[in-house]
């Protein structure tokens, strides 16, 4: 280890407390700066071993790099047309152009020379590794053809090399593995394998779905730097469309649906189908019944994925439910369809008739609903009398009665007056208002 090497673990282990052993090997990281030592770390280009590479806290002003043998004070070569560009973690990371060509491949010490924000020139000796070797290169070639939802599928191609630093040539590696790693759901790496042939070229393929959330590509193989490319995409429009009304009413605790089909418009202007597309919801809320426990609304998938349902129970106030899908890389942006939901608390009684049988029974017949939607829950329903249909109303029968359905209620002979008029009252429940139904009269069977 040199005296720089040591001076720079020295600050290290002052700093952050790290082990020295940890610093030597792995001399891509960055140490805080210390009184006189040399913050900055040289080494190989990760991509190319005729180029330089220097890793500092800062970007570093007039940055040049000596290359020579170790244990010589002769300069061989210096690296200068540095770029720099944030590291993805901190610092900043500096690639210099590619060197001349040396003389002879092998090993060379790096010694860099900046100036630094007080504009003094700083150089900091042995300061990292040249390997200046033959290495392995990945290229991936540019993509042409667009992947869409109608071309889902797309095929990556590049080759595998061995670049000799000095000449630039490039040597098939022929029977190699390139690993392409491409984008799945949310982000998720999906890798492919793929073997490299005698020409030293590879290719494979991969079908994307609505789940896809990127279409960059990373290609790697063993000593080689990663490298990635963007695919080129049409994205497509989805649209969704619901059966179910876009303002409805259901009526308090009862049961009902939002149904529809997902399209998307493709390069035509035409609607195609898309199947199980990633949907989700939102102003979902799960709800507890005192009589069912809890509640929650769950979409599924029908007919093999070409319509949705989405069964909701609703006690609660005025809602707006939305339908939408997660983003995808194949999707131009994200739709939503909404269900405006008015919650109604009042049983609509009507049809309302009565009539004496032979036997002197009189029967009470109508329908009653509440909301839309089906409520299999039931209510105690008073039928009442009144000799004149506007005072003095007399209870003489209370029923259970369901919410939605069909009205049927019998009284036996001697248990009811032989004129006047009916009407059925219900005096509320929880969450339903009081109603009263239009007022009747015995009628001929």
């Amino acid at each position: 280890m040199s005296a720089s090497t040591t001076r720079t673990t020295t600050a290290l282990v002052a700093a952050f407390g790290i082990a020295a052993t940890m610093v030597a090997a792995a001399p891509g990281s960055l140490a805080a700066p210390a009184a006189n030592a040399c913050d900055v770390v040289a080494v190989t280009d990760l991509a190319d071993a005729a180029r330089v590479q220097v890793d500092a806290f800062g970007a570093l002003n007039n940055l040049q790099v000596d290359v020579r043998a170790p244990g010589t004070t002769k300069v061989l070569a210096t690296a200068g047309g540095f770029e720099s560009a944030a590291r993805p973690d901190f610092g900043v990371r500096h690639r210099s152009a590619a060197l001349p060509a040396l003389a002879s491949l092998g090993r060379y010490a790096l010694d860099v020379r900046y100036t630094n924000a007080a504009g003094k020139a700083v150089r900091c000796a042995d300061s990292g590794e040249l390997r200046y070797l033959p290495h392995p290169v990945v290229t991936l070639d540019q993509a042409t053809a667009p992947v869409s939802l109608e071309k889902p599928t797309a095929t990556v191609t590049g080759k595998l090399t061995l670049r000799d630093p000095r000449t630039r040539a490039e040597t098939p590696l022929k029977g190699r593995t390139v690993e392409i790693n491409f984008v799945g759901r949310l982000g998720a790496r999906i890798p492919q394998p793929v073997l490299v042939g005698s020409d030293g070229r590879f290719s494979t393929s991969y079908t994307y779905t609505t789940q896809n959330t990127g279409m960059g590509v990373t290609a790697h193989a063993d000593g080689a730097a990663p490298v990635t490319a963007e695919l080129p995409v049409e994205k497509r429009k989805v649209v969704i469309a619901l059966d179910t009304p876009s303002s409805v009413s259901p009526g308090y605790e009862s049961r009902f649906r939002i149904s529809g089909k997902v399209f998307y418009r493709g390069g035509d202007g035409a609607l195609h189908p898309l199947p199980l597309t990633d949907l989700t919801t939102d102003g979902d809320t799960c709800e507890g019944w005192e009589n069912h426990g809890p509640t929650c609304g769950k979409l599924l998938w029908q007919d093999g994925g070409r319509s949705f349902v989405w069964d909701r129970y609703t006690q609660h106030g005025d809602t707006v439910l939305g339908v939408t899908h997660s983003p995808g890389a194949l999707l131009d942006g994200v739709t939503r369809a909404s269900v405006t939901v008015k919650v109604d608390r009042t049983v609509a009684l009507w049809g309302l008739n009565a009539a004496k049988d032979p036997k002197g029974r009189l029967t009470i017949r109508g329908s009653m609903r509440l909301g839309y939607g089906t409520n299999t829950e039931q209510d105690v329903y008073r039928i009442q009398h009144s000799a004149d249909g506007k005072t003095g109303w007399k209870t003489y029968r209370s029923t259970h009665l369901p919410r939605t359905g069909r009205i049927l209620c019998t009284l036996e002979p001697g248990t009811f007056p032989a004129d006047g008029t009916w009407r059925i009252h219900f005096e509320g429940a929880k969450g339903l208002e009081p109603v009263t139904s239009p007022t009747f009269t015995v009628g001929t069977p």
